[in-house]
């Protein structure tokens, strides 16, 4: 009874082991289930945002652009509505990029997520860009990432980014209204507007006497014009573009990755193959025959 007892007692506990075991692997394959469905999502979000973002930064690009004018009118004159603009920068390229690149990491996140998984077990390799150390990923997940960043509509996104001006001078705004935001402005620029005035004047006969003009005499007379001051004006323009190479470098380091993968994935391809613990002869006979022993 006693050996029984123990027995029945091993038994639950090999019970308990095995229905504990089963669990986990039932739990796991919800857990990648789970996973490819997000990254599907994820993917279906991630290609309408790079969409998005390429038509925004093509169409909308005055978005990025303000100007600032003011005008003082001269005794006489009323404004020049001309020069009474003032459109605010609406976003900047930094604050588009703060959103995208969350949306960038977490889709990352997720495939590479299911691309582990689906890897795990296999070889791995540290993917390196200029010292800077970016994990041990294995060939699929490798192949994966060099199949995002090769992508068309992601390179034509970012080729699109919105740049400033190179000839204008542009230095680190002060103005109130964008505290705290990545925008530059120019110097302000001063003028005046003028207007020209017609003014009638009699000529100058040297044969009469001015004192002693004839009855009928018709002075000859012209027009002359000047120039007046109307106002006084200010311009001053404000950007949230990136520079010419902000943008040239970004493309550069986009470069610098796709090659370092490149590299890697032939490395780790060089890798000495193992053999399949699949039975091939086994499987085909199976599926041709139905019967694995027939030949």
């Amino acid at each position: 009874m006693e050996n029984f007892v123990r027995i029945s007692k091993t038994g639950q506990i090999l019970t308990y082991v095995i229905i504990i075991s089963i669990m986990e692997n039932k739990n796991k394959k919800l857990t990648v289930n789970t996973q490819l469905s997000k990254s599907e999502l994820s993917g279906a979000s991630f290609n309408k945002m790079v969409s998005d973002y390429d038509g925004f930064f093509s169409k909308s690009q005055g978005a990025f652009k303000g100007i600032k004018k003011t005008f003082s009118p001269r005794d006489g004159f009323e404004v020049d509505p001309n020069y009474t603009t003032n459109t605010k920068v609406v976003t900047t390229v930094n604050e588009k990029f703060d959103w995208f690149n969350q949306g960038f990491k977490e889709y990352l996140d997720t495939l590479m997520s299911v691309e582990a998984t689906n890897s795990n077990g296999a070889e791995r390799i540290e993917l390196v860009v200029d010292g800077v150390s970016f994990g041990n990923l294995t060939a699929l997940e490798l192949m994966r990432l060099r199949g995002i960043l090769t992508s068309k509509t992601l390179d034509n996104m970012y080729n699109k980014i919105p740049v400033r001006e190179d000839s204008v001078v542009w230095k680190p705004t002060t103005d109130g209204e964008y505290v705290g935001r990545d925008i530059f402005e120019t110097e302000i620029l001063t003028g005046q507007t003028r207007t020209g005035e017609s003014e009638e004047v009699i000529l100058k006969d040297p044969n009469i006497d001015p004192q002693h003009l004839p009855s009928n005499y018709n002075a000859k007379t012209t027009t002359k014009r000047r120039q007046v001051v109307t106002g006084d004006y200010t311009v001053q323009k404000f950007t949230g573009e990136w520079t010419h190479a902000q943008r040239a470098n970004l493309l550069r380091r986009k470069s610098q990755l796709i090659q370092a993968i490149t590299v890697a994935l032939k490395e780790i391809n060089s890798i000495e193959a193992r053999e399949t613990n699949l039975d091939v002869d086994k499987m085909i006979n199976f599926l041709t025959y139905g019967d694995e022993s027939k030949k």
